[in-house]
């Protein structure tokens, strides 16, 4: 029952044994059976016993009988990010001593394993994920499936370093949901996203389109303008849209972010729209997006990085910027960079830096040396594929045709 075992949690944390609870009380035997409840007992021994731990009976069994609605609320008010909401309810549920020895004790770190997702805590996430399989608890069918979708999110938060393997693995523990026992559709967008990481463009959409309607029927406008954007890039490229078509939609939707305050997911759109005029080699129209998309970042995130390095990237190909400009900001990227220990963007930042103020043959002993053997250790294809290409044609205008076809080896078959 429930009040044996909220007694056995307050005795174990009082340290004291079974004889010494129920000392003048009843026998130890006694007391074990009741902890365990396997037997019938009177009010007054539990209020002698509560008394003996200085706690109120009553209070503690309405608190443990109300953790799985709590705990419902708090995955609900993460789903939704509303989060004074989402930090008020964890620290009403650390409050709660018993939750560890609790029947909710898994769900409850399963859920703070996705909190510590949404502030970006991966570390302490990551920890708590650790010590589920460790621990390897027996877990209901939601546990299960809730299980799936956190280690997912967790492969997804190492996006920014676009390493193929963790998008493979967000993809092979999101697609292990079944939702009919889940019952949480917002999945759908993180397995959207997935199939977008790892090339999959129909998946993609039809995942992030399921997300949209559901958002939009949960009038979660926030994720539903994110679910919009992701289909949106999925047409870059479509004739199921015209290009003008797709930038009026961008537009729209940085209006509705724009009005909503929501400037974290304006930044985005504003730099995913510069990245498809970019990929047309527009690159007057990416460059005016790619800026607007630069200033909504905070300067010590990591998606900060991202658009200042591909707003001078898309700067330097279609001469746009100076190269005294161009070098003043990839030198601040550079140092930005290595304040993160962000080992790819100290690439890519020295790359711009070498491409734009040293020799060809620098540039390219850089690419041979540091770069290309960097971006195959940690599975970044896309840029390896490219600066690969780029090396293989330097080797053969420079009749190093052994060199070339080595070079043409690595980028063909990239990991």
């Amino acid at each position: 029952m429930l009040e044996g075992e909220i007694i056995k949690f307050y005795r174990k944390k009082a340290g004291l044994t079974q004889e010494q609870l129920g000392k003048d009380i009843c026998t130890a035997t006694h007391v074990s059976r009741i902890e365990r409840g396997e037997t019938r007992y009177s009010s007054e021994i539990i209020e002698l016993f509560s008394q003996r731990l200085q706690i109120d009976i009553e209070n503690e069994i309405a608190v443990v009988q109300n953790i799985e609605k709590k705990l419902h609320k708090w995955h609900t008010s993460i789903i939704l990010e509303r989060m004074k909401e989402v930090d008020k309810i964890k620290n009403e549920l650390e409050c709660i001593q018993y939750i560890s020895a609790s029947n909710f004790a898994t769900l409850y770190q399963l859920l703070l394993a996705r909190y510590y997702l949404l502030k970006q805590i991966k570390e302490k996430a990551y920890d708590i994920l650790v010590q589920i399989r460790k621990d390897t608890p027996a877990m209901s069918s939601y546990e299960r499936n809730l299980y799936y979708h956190v280690n997912g999110l967790y492969y997804l938060a190492q996006y920014i370093r676009l390493e193929n393997e963790n998008r493979q693995k967000a993809l092979q523990e999101l697609k292990k949901i079944n939702i009919e026992q889940y019952g949480n559709p917002e999945y759908y967008y993180h397995l959207g996203l997935a199939y977008h990481w790892t090339q999959s463009k129909v998946m993609a959409y039809f995942y992030a389109e399921k997300a949209f309607r559901y958002f939009k029927k949960t009038n979660n406008y926030a994720r539903a303008i994110l679910a919009e954007s992701m289909m949106l890039v999925q047409l870059e490229g479509s004739t199921q849209l015209d290009f003008e078509d797709i930038v009026e939609n961008y537009e729209n939707l940085i209006d509705h972010s724009e009005a909503l305050g929501l400037t974290d997911k304006k930044g985005m759109i504003l730099h995913n729209l510069g990245w498809m005029y970019f990929r047309r080699r527009d690159y007057k129209n990416a460059h005016l997006y790619y800026e607007k998309a630069v200033k909504e970042a905070n300067r010590k995130s990591l998606p900060f990085l991202n658009r200042l390095y591909n707003y001078l990237d898309n700067a330097e190909e279609g001469n746009i910027l100076s190269s005294k400009m161009i070098l003043k900001h990839a030198n601040e990227g550079l140092a930005l960079s290595k304040k993160a220990t962000n080992d790819l963007y100290q690439v890519l930042f020295s790359l711009l830096i070498f491409r734009v103020s040293s020799t060809t043959d620098e540039y390219f002993l850089y690419i041979e040396e540091t770069a290309l053997p960097f971006f195959r250790s940690h599975h970044h294809v896309t840029h390896a594929s490219k600066y690969g290409k780029l090396l293989f044609n330097y080797f053969v205008k420079n009749k190093q045709y052994e060199k070339a076809v080595e070079t043409g080896d690595i980028f063909i078959n990239v990991p």
